[in-house]
């Protein structure tokens, strides 16, 4: 059924108190939910009913005021239990059956690696008990778990009241958790567990127990998470004055995991490969996004816990917030400059294929049908930029006194994004109203700019916004975007300029652009002389928009070598790739001028002593498939990528002696000691690898031995690609050293599915024979078929249509088991639009076939969007 955002209306009864009772057994759960409930007053007049969610339970016992309702009256439906004609303050208790032990679907209360754990956003708790399960209901809980002795860990949120024995070989905890919360942020785990134990100290000095619970032989690996953990309070506490508030924190590694973990009050549920990471099994990169989920996990227990949404309309709220924040923790904790490449690599990668797709949306949708299929990059990644335009507008003191005041306004309450705005704008006293349409219109806006007057000392730029039409029909506005920009002359020096001719003088200004046009000009300072200026624009992306100008090749490479925001010179670099790829792909061009300019370009990079290591490697990351496709239409995915590998070898090959000079033993053995290090070295040896150079075969086939993983995975990615035996060898080498470890065979399984080389679908097939591989584990799935659909365009675009076929009918397999993990890997294959007419008519066959098996109602929301879209 629909949903709309316009038909919320506030629950006619709150609960005042939840009690439960959580009694496992091997072959059932017994759920006893006692819920103290009283009129709502902001519900106005209206019928006395509450809905109490229930899915796939089975009702054993319902009383109101502890007077026992007769079976054959219980007021029960698919959806729950309808009650109807209630006092306005009562109680209502009901006991229900639940099966863990057979619950593939990997919400509510499951079975995962031999212990019990639950995963509840955003509608799981109606598969544990009978329940108002939507998040404007909040309340205090007060939870009793009860197992057998052979599951000595009973946890749940808050604190731990009471222990002790139950009936023979049982034993019970009751926790009590002394915040309200949505019983979306309810959680319970039940294991023989491994503990990991530190202590944190709040700025106030309070004693924080911090404890990481992993299955036992893996506490050894908790070190990195725990340390991401303390360093991410101490940050909130410092950049937002935010402590946390429980005497105990808690996170569980499981291994079978939906997302990637949840930020359940006082209990975060991580997916283990989140949490179980050292540099032996883990690369850098790895490392680093451990780090960056603790954060973000940890920062919800204020943006999404204290305050939380009102309806699931609001994701963004909590979502795009919270990304927001813990972009800047990584980006206060590293490179700012390589943490604002990777945040927009992700975001042009994932997000602007998203609103090109036939399930656009606008970051608070105003409708959906399954709500689990809303946990999209739109709401994440482009909430967090739509958080940050707002942020730069009001700049950091202005942004940190909006924050403060929305705590204060909303603190232990369920509230919307208007909310959040309001909150920005009052306390900065600025009318932030023109944003409201980055939260309702769906699409990435088109911003062109060129020089209207390209004078010596004066220059005239025109700015034009457009939206394109999308599949969600929203209104397409002009929506306030904020160009942040400067200039250089030619020695590649910051001109500082004003907005008229006797203002003040900046080195960089933000155009607030709020129309469909706008002209603005720039003064250079006195003094500056007659010097031609080259634009800076769209400086650290600060809209997210796709950018066209008139700036040429010769311009971006002065950008590129120059340019003191380390953003723009990332994607000048990245630019000037695209163009000499989707040359390349369409034109037959040689790519010898244009490998040849940005060699050079690269050399004189590579020469900066005043760069760090992270950050010229980054510069040599060249845009993915995706992010080429948006610039044609009809793309061809298998000509991009072969012509992507071509000017990956004429770089190396443009770089030789260069590449040579760095992969000798004293400067390679130097670069392994930092990450920065490892990072620049496995580019420069995927760069050699591709030129067919013997020294770098040689050393990638050593260095997949290494004991770091940074530079195992490294080596073995630069011959993946590679028809050489090295490539057989590396890869058999990494999955021999390693089948013992299943977080490590994910790296292996993941590899071997993106090579053009040797990731067939009949390769496939073998992989998921593999005893290592696990057709009910998420992370299996995604290492295998989503490494395939995302990083192995040959195959997956194979011009009969085989890689399409293939996914439809993994994707008709996985869904009679789990239903969100299906409804997310189909994405790629309702992205026909951009291609030509033969792929379009094998990736609607590929969709018709899931429609005709009846798919899931997650599945099926977004294969009907898709066939409706195209047909």
């Amino acid at each position: 059924m629909l949903k709309l955002r316009s038909d919320y209306r506030p629950p006619a009864y709150l609960v005042t108190a939840a009690y439960l009772d959580i009694s496992i057994f091997d072959d059932q759960t017994l759920v006893t939910t006692r819920l103290e409930l009283t009129k709502n007053p902001d519900a106005g007049t209206g019928a006395n009913e509450m809905r109490l969610n229930g899915r796939d339970l089975e009702l054993k016992r319902l009383s109101i005021d502890n007077i026992e309702i007769a079976k054959d009256d219980w007021p029960l439906d698919d959806a729950g239990i309808h009650l109807t004609n209630l006092p306005e303050n009562c109680v209502v208790e009901s006991l229900s059956v639940c099966h863990p032990e057979t619950n593939t679907t990997l919400e509510g209360l499951y079975l995962s690696g031999g212990m019990y754990c639950t995963q509840c956003e955003p509608e799981g708790f109606r598969r544990i008990g009978f329940y108002p399960d939507r998040p404007d209901v909040m309340t205090i809980f007060t939870v009793r778990v009860e197992a057998d002795i052979a599951y000595p860990k009973l946890l749940s949120n808050g604190n731990l009241v009471e222990t002790g024995a139950a009936s023979e070989g049982r034993h019970f905890a009751i926790w009590h958790d002394p915040h309200p919360k949505p019983s979306y942020l309810f959680a319970c785990v039940v294991g023989d567990l491994e503990c990991a134990e530190d202590s944190f100290v709040t700025a106030s000095g309070r004693d924080v127990t911090l404890h990481i619970y992993v299955e036992k032989g893996n506490v050894g690996l908790t070190g990195h998470a725990m340390d991401s953990l303390k360093r991410s309070m101490k940050w909130d506490e410092d950049r937002f004055g935010l402590e946390y508030d429980l005497d105990l924190f808690q996170i569980v590694a499981v291994s079978h995991f939906n997302m990637g973990a949840m930020e359940n009050k006082g209990l975060n549920i991580f997916n283990s490969k989140f949490v179980l990471a050292d540099t032996n099994t883990a690369t850098d990169t790895d490392l680093h996004r451990v780090e960056s989920i603790v954060a973000h996990e940890y920062f919800h227990n204020w943006t999404g816990n204290r305050v939380t949404c009102r309806d699931w309309f609001q994701l963004t709220l909590k979502e795009g917030l919270t990304v927001y924040r813990d972009q800047c923790f990584s980006a206060d904790t590293h490179d700012e400059g390589v943490q604002r490449a990777d945040d927009v690599s992700l975001l042009r990668a994932a997000q602007f294929p998203e609103d090109r797709s036939p399930t656009a949306h606008p970051i608070r949708p105003e409708s959906y049908r399954e709500i689990n299929n809303f946990y999209t990059a739109t709401v994440y990644e482009k909430g967090a930029e739509v958080i940050r335009m707002m942020a730069a507008f009001l700049g950091r003191d202005g942004f940190r006194k909006g924050m403060d005041l929305y705590f204060k306004r909303h603190d232990g309450s369920a509230v919307t994004c208007d909310d959040f705005v309001a909150a920005l704008a009052d306390s900065n006293d600025i009318d932030l109203s023109g944003f409201a349409r980055w939260y309702e219109q769906a699409g990435t806006p088109h911003l062109l700019v060129k020089r209207v007057d390209d004078g010596k000392s004066t220059i005239t730029l025109d700015f034009e916004q457009t939206l394109p039409e999308t599949a969600a029909k929203t209104p397409r506005n002009p929506a306030p975007i904020p160009i942040r920009l400067g200039f250089l002359d030619a020695a590649g020096h910051p001109v500082a300029t004003s907005l008229t001719p006797d203002g003040v003088s900046a080195d960089e200004h933000v155009v607030l652009m709020q129309k469909a046009t706008h002209r603005q000009s720039f003064h250079a300072a006195s003094g500056a002389g007659d010097v031609a200026l080259t634009p800076s624009l769209l400086r650290n992306f600060s809209a997210p928009v796709v950018l066209a100008d008139d700036l040429s090749a010769a311009e971006r490479l002065h950008l590129m070598a120059h340019d003191t925001d380390r953003f723009n010179r990332w994607d000048a670099a990245q630019t000037l790739a695209a163009d000499a790829i989707i040359a390349a792909a369409t034109g037959g061009n040689s790519l010898d001028a244009d490998a040849a300019a940005l060699s050079g370009a690269y050399r004189n990079i590579l020469g900066e002593a005043d760069l760090l290591d992270a950050f010229k490697a980054s510069m040599f990351a060249l845009p993915g498939v995706s992010v080429l496709e948006s610039r044609l239409n009809p793309a061809d995915p298998v000509a991009l990528y072969h012509a992507r590998m071509r000017l990956q070898a004429a770089l190396g090959d443009g770089l030789s002696d260069i590449i040579a000079a760095y992969l000798k033993d004293d400067v390679r053995h130097a670069l392994q000691a930092s990450d920065g290090g490892r990072a620049l070295l496995n580019a420069l040896l995927m760069l050699g690898v591709a030129a067919s150079s013997k020294q770098a075969e040689d050393i990638a086939a050593a260095q997949v031995l290494d004991a770091n993983m940074t530079l195992s995975q490294g080596a073995v990615m630069a011959l993946n690609n590679s028809a050489s035996a090295a490539r057989d060898v590396g890869l058999s080498a990494f999955h021999d050293r390693w089948q013992d470890n299943p977080l490590v065979m994910e790296k292996w399984f993941q590899m071997e599915s993106m090579s053009v080389v040797g990731g067939t679908v009949a390769r496939l097939k073998t992989l998921m024979q593999h005893p290592s591989f696990d057709p009910n584990n998420p992370n299996k799935l995604r290492a295998v078929l989503g490494a395939f659909m995302s990083g192995n365009p040959v195959h997956f675009y194979a011009e009969d249509g085989s890689g399409f076929a293939f996914i439809a009918d993994c994707l008709i397999d996985i869904d009679g088991r789990n239903p969100q993990i299906s409804a997310r890997m189909v994405l790629p294959l309702t992205r026909m639009s951009a291609y030509d007419d033969g792929r379009k008519a094998q990736m609607m066959a590929a969709l018709r076939r899931i429609d005709k098996a009846k798919p899931s109602n997650d599945l099926a929301e977004i294969v009907e969007k898709a066939l409706a879209a195209n047909s």
